[in-house]
């Protein structure tokens, strides 16, 4: 009896499941998805490109902030570093830095006078070996005293890749090393 029932409800759905005159063994078209679709798009290939080049520091010292950190002193700044070489363009955004002095001395002296660490949040527009970009950036290092850094940049989000900077702290400095343009 139960094998009956079985047999009459599979009959039934077939019956009904071929009523748009298809067959159940036609095969149903794919559903497009929007990972579908995008296979549909012409893909840029990432590759890999080697760059040097130069880079100016802009600073605005209008913006300069000074915090004291125990006996040291935590500064920031609005700012702008413009590539040329391999990548040109700019990038503009906020440096963060603790300086291994009173905010009194910082206040009082050049940049680069004292040593610090850094790091620098930036958004980089304009071109990587010819082709159109935009990256976050990430600056960092040491200012040694007299104003010498040794230092990366590290691209993401667009260009990716990590850069040898040797730099003058406010002033700029040269790039090197390998990124990646999707």
């Amino acid at each position: 009896m139960r094998i009956l029932r079985l047999a009459a409800t599979g009959t039934a759905l077939l019956i009904v499941g071929c009523g748009d005159g298809g067959t159940i063994l036609d095969p149903t078209p794919p559903t497009l998805s929007g990972q579908d679709q995008s296979s549909e798009l012409a893909a840029r290939p990432a590759r890999q490109v080697q760059t040097s080049g130069d880079f100016a520091a802009i600073v605005d010292f209008s913006t300069l902030t000074l915090t004291p950190r125990g006996r040291n002193c935590l500064l920031q700044v609005n700012g702008e570093l413009v590539f040329t070489g391999t990548i040109e363009g700019s990038a503009t955004g906020r440096t963060t830095a603790l300086v291994f002095a009173p905010c009194a001395d910082v206040a009082a002296s050049p940049p680069g006078t004292f040593p610090d660490v850094f790091k620098s949040e930036l958004v980089f527009e304009g071109t990587v070996d010819g082709e159109p970009a935009r990256a976050n950036v990430l600056y960092m290092g040491r200012v040694q005293p007299g104003g010498r850094i040794a230092g990366r940049l590290v691209f993401s989000n667009g260009v990716q890749g990590r850069l040898a900077a040797d730099a003058q702290v406010a002033v700029g400095g040269e790039y090197s090393g390998m990124v990646v343009i999707r």
